[in-house]
């Protein structure tokens, strides 16, 4: 069966974990990645700004309110800018119990980058957010979505000890290769994909509209009694550009609500999860 592939601690049926992708104005290179068909806009300047001062000012501290409000830890994979340029806000992170982890230094395109560019950017990126939070930085996350078996390696010499980059799965694994742990990620469970919007330049392109958030809330849920029903990793990727507006944190309220109040759920941080996999 397949819930029978993996034996998850304390006897729990599946494992639930919450990400937060802390990348600022950055985000936009999501939509427009370095390398790409189409230059990435002044990510400093118009919406683009804009939006991403929302998040960091209004969002991000509704969104770890909500997190004290039911003692959950969550993983921030922070881009080491936000360390540059607001150290207040990443040390305030790692301060209220969160883990830290690492999503390049201004959400690079790896895949256009030499293996040497790679090492220097992760190095200085990893050094620069254990420098400003105090906490050893041992998570990793694809900026951009592009890299090779070659990047991974690199993260593992580096010093990490996990990744939350690839779908290939839907339960943790060791790679081969590269030996790190890696906590498999899903679009469907991605807030930003769903409520990005901004008029200039287009994000996303094509102009396509910002999702109902109860069709979203409905699509989590549905993925995580899947979760449950094949003993699978739940994981929850956040921005609180997303997620931190007043309207739909109660997605994230009813989300946690559910996991905890479901005793054969196991939830942790991302490092938690991967450290059940190193001792192994």
């Amino acid at each position: 069966m397949l819930k029978d592939r993996i034996n998850w601690p304390q006897g729990k049926g599946a494992a639930a974990t919450i990400g937060i992708n802390l990348e600022g104005q950055y985000f936009a290179k999501l939509y427009y990645p370095d390398g790409g068909p189409v230059k990435c806009p002044d990510v400093n300047t118009g919406e683009i700004l804009q939006v991403a001062m929302e998040g960091l000012e209004d969002g991000l501290p509704k969104l770890l309110d909500v997190l004290d409000e039911y003692n959950i830890r969550a993983t921030f994979y922070v881009a080491a800018a936000m360390a540059d340029e607001w150290p207040d806000k990443v040390h305030e992170i790692a301060d209220r119990g969160h883990e830290i982890a690492c999503m390049g230094y201004y959400h690079e395109n790896l895949g256009t980058l030499s293996l040497d560019e790679q090492r220097d950017v992760l190095a200085r990126a990893k050094a620069r957010l254990e420098e400003v939070s105090g906490t050893a930085v041992r998570g990793f996350r694809t900026p951009a979505g592009e890299m090779s078996e070659e990047t991974l390696k690199i993260v593992k010499e580096l010093g990490f000890t996990y990744s939350s980059s690839l779908s290939d799965d839907d339960i943790p694994y060791v790679r081969d290769g590269s030996g790190l742990v890696e906590l498999p990620i899903r679009w469907e469970l991605y807030d930003l994909p769903y409520f990005a919007y901004t008029w200039e330049p287009e994000i996303p392109p094509s102009q396509d509209r910002v999702a109902c958030a109860d069709d979203v809330l409905e699509n989590w849920m549905c993925e995580l009694e899947a979760s449950k029903k094949y003993g699978c990793l739940f994981n929850l990727q956040l921005d609180p550009q997303a997620i931190g507006e007043q309207g739909r944190l109660f997605m994230l309220r009813e989300v946690i609500e559910n996991i905890q109040a479901d005793p054969t759920v196991w939830y942790a941080t991302a490092g938690e999860i991967a450290d059940q996999f190193v001792e192994k």
